[in-house]
């Protein structure tokens, strides 16, 4: 858990950061796109890393679904802090910042909540089939949902905000679209690793 707190308070921090540099120089956009990329891809990394421990050491499934739920609930959590720190501080104005925030806030709680609900099934040694179920149905939704947000972004110019100064949406627009990222890979080694036990 620690590694877990430090990994996101230092990520929110240099996001920040870059985000007031931005000001005075316009590329550190970049930086901030870069930062959020390598968080959410390597939180996806170290996910899918113990994930397969626990398939490898032949855990049961409601184990491995509290895993791939965890895990999950930290991006959303890392997205949830981003926008408020970057947003309530005034770093940079978005009106609409407010709505996400509390978006992101609620998706975090609930993937928290699941996580807990499952691990508490692993700890009683059993698997409750209807709760997996309801696991894989959300990784589905979060997989296809998270493909729609990193393609709106694209199509609809959002990951080029940073280039024009009146919008102040480009920061969160990079947070939208390297949390999307990092989410989908979960949610799509979940769903393989669900299968394969299915299966099983």
């Amino acid at each position: 858990m620690i590694f877990w707190v430090l990994s996101i308070g230092a990520s929110v921090a240099l996001l920040v950061l870059t985000t007031i540099a931005k000001t005075g120089n316009p590329s550190m956009a970049y930086a901030h796109m870069v930062i959020a990329g390598i968080t959410t891809v390597c939180f996806a990394l170290i996910a899918i890393r113990g994930t397969q421990r626990l398939v490898d050491a032949s855990a049961s499934k409601s184990a491995i679904s509290a895993s791939s739920a965890w895990h999950m609930s930290y991006i959303w959590v890392w997205g949830t802090l981003s926008l408020l720190i970057t947003y309530a501080s005034g770093v940079v104005h978005w009106h609409e910042w407010l709505h996400f925030f509390a978006a992101f806030a609620v998706a975090g709680i609930a993937a928290l909540f699941f996580a807990n609900l499952l691990h508490k099934d692993a700890n009683a040694g059993k698997d409750d089939e209807t709760i997996l179920k309801v696991s894989r149905y959300l990784a589905y939704a979060q997989l296809f949902g998270m493909i729609v947000v990193m393609l709106g972004l694209l199509i609809d110019g959002k990951m080029s905000r940073h280039l024009i100064p009146r919008h102040g949406d480009w920061a969160a627009n990079n947070i939208f679209f390297f949390g999307a990222l990092g989410l989908a890979i979960m949610s799509a080694y979940a769903l393989k690793v669900s299968a394969v036990k299915k299966e099983t």
